[in-house]
């Protein structure tokens, strides 16, 4: 499955306004009037830690760069244009997508 930067984009959206909804309901005092909950799916749950996981994910994986810069340097490094035109393809048509 391809998931398209703009659906990530949109469903941060989502979460923070979550996020700020729950941090200005949580500084309010209590009020006699009956509260709204909102209750989320075990999948919304997972997605929290997830989200942490992966803004504490390195931009850049060395281990790859390194991989590949020895391969460059030693001139065994092979690139499959078929597998980076499907990649792109992928790419664009995932871009595409309706949000």
């Amino acid at each position: 499955m391809i998931i398209s930067g703009s659906q990530i984009q949109n469903i941060m959206k989502i979460y923070n306004e979550q996020n700020k909804v729950a941090k200005s309901a949580s500084g309010k005092s209590v009020a006699a009037t009956p509260k709204d909950e909102v209750i989320l799916s075990s999948k919304a749950q997972e997605f929290g830690p997830m989200l942490e996981k992966l803004k504490n994910m390195p931009e850049v994986r060395q281990d790859k760069v390194q991989e590949i810069s020895q391969s460059l340097q030693s001139g065994s490094y092979q690139v499959d244009s078929g597998a980076v035109a499907n990649k792109m393809i992928g790419r664009l048509m995932a871009d595409q997508l309706p949000d």
